[in-house]
């Protein structure tokens, strides 16, 4: 499946999955194609989120083997990724991994794509604010294109970039964690 943002590109998924600490659960919002999660050694317990049911839809139909192999630990769900974040039991999850990979800022993006489901600013915020108040026992993996509103809203985090084959030729994409080298968590923003 051919999705905007993919991160099924050579490079990419192996750069994120690189930067993964020890984990029992995985959360994937935004899954799109699902790139990450159906490359990744899976965790005890595997969440897929994604607010198109469309995409949704895709991800079951095109991936029914990895389905089947998961199908006692795997959880696909159409839904608004803030709100199913805000409403996890994290305390009963053991250590808890969440990749978030939103839709990209329209700022930084080269082409006029659009997603069917768009994030404006405040969207982006929203997320990541929540993001910044996870429990101690949550280390977060967030992408993008560089941005100064994810290095404004996410003080403290590490990041690295790297370069990544586009539809529109070679970009640089980024990603934010809020654990240092070795996976302990990093700064916390407390609200």
């Amino acid at each position: 499946m051919s999705y905007l943002g993919s991160k099924a590109a050579s490079g990419v998924y192996q750069r994120i999955i690189a930067e993964m600490p020890p984990h029992d659960t995985y959360i994937e919002t935004h899954l799109g194609g699902g790139a990450v999660m159906l490359r990744k050694p899976p965790a005890r317990h595997n969440w897929g989120i994604d607010i198109d049911p469309e995409t949704v839809e895709a991800f079951n139909q095109g991936n029914p083997d990895f389905l089947d192999r998961l199908a006692d630990t795997l959880f696909i769900d159409v839904g608004d990724a803030v709100e199913f974040l805000r409403c996890f039991d994290y305390a009963s999850a053991g250590r808890v991994l969440i990749y978030s990979d939103p839709p990209y800022l329209h700022e930084t993006r080269s082409s006029s794509a659009r997603y069917r489901h768009e994030y404006t600013v405040g969207d982006h915020y929203r997320l990541l604010g929540l993001l910044c108040s996870m429990p101690e026992n949550v280390s977060v993996i967030v992408s993008g294109y560089p941005s100064s509103v994810y290095d404004n809203a996410l003080p403290g985090w590490r990041s690295k970039e790297f370069q990544a084959m586009t539809r529109g030729g070679v970009r640089t994409e980024k990603i934010w964690m809020n654990y240092p080298e070795g996976g302990r968590v990093l700064a916390r923003v407390r609200r």
